[in-house]
């Protein structure tokens, strides 16, 4: 018998691999190894903003959009720019005009790959 997880209930313990013993769901996760594995759930929707205001604190407070040209799009935009609807994939003039006083970056992708390693 594999240990297992309900996908459903969350119900950590062992099943027939068929159903859970507590909810009867059929969504089981089991695994012979599931009680030493890891999970990390990591919030990348502001990712590349949150790079870009650890590398300079003056943005700190600021809403930062990162996205190019006033014909491009939103690629992210931390939490401050979020408040004001700044939300991925909108039109950058949309965000311009949503979010007054942003701090609109360019895309650096080789920081952000050397900042995900």
């Amino acid at each position: 018998m594999s240990k297992g997880i309900c996908r459903d209930c969350l119900t950590a313990r062992g099943s027939d691999g068929r159903r859970c013993r507590a909810c009867g769901s059929p969504r089981i996760l089991a695994h012979d190894e599931l009680d030493i594995l890891s999970i990390a759930h990591i919030d990348c929707d502001a990712f590349y903003a949150a790079v870009e205001k650890r590398d300079n604190p003056d943005l700190q407070d600021k809403p930062v959009i990162i996205g190019g040209g006033k014909r491009g799009v939103v690629s992210t935009a931390c939490y401050i720019a979020r408040i004001h609807s700044v939300r991925p994939f909108i039109p950058m003039y949309e965000a311009m005009d949503a979010c007054h006083k942003e701090v609109v970056i360019k895309p650096v992708t080789e920081s952000y790959v050397t900042a995900g390693n």
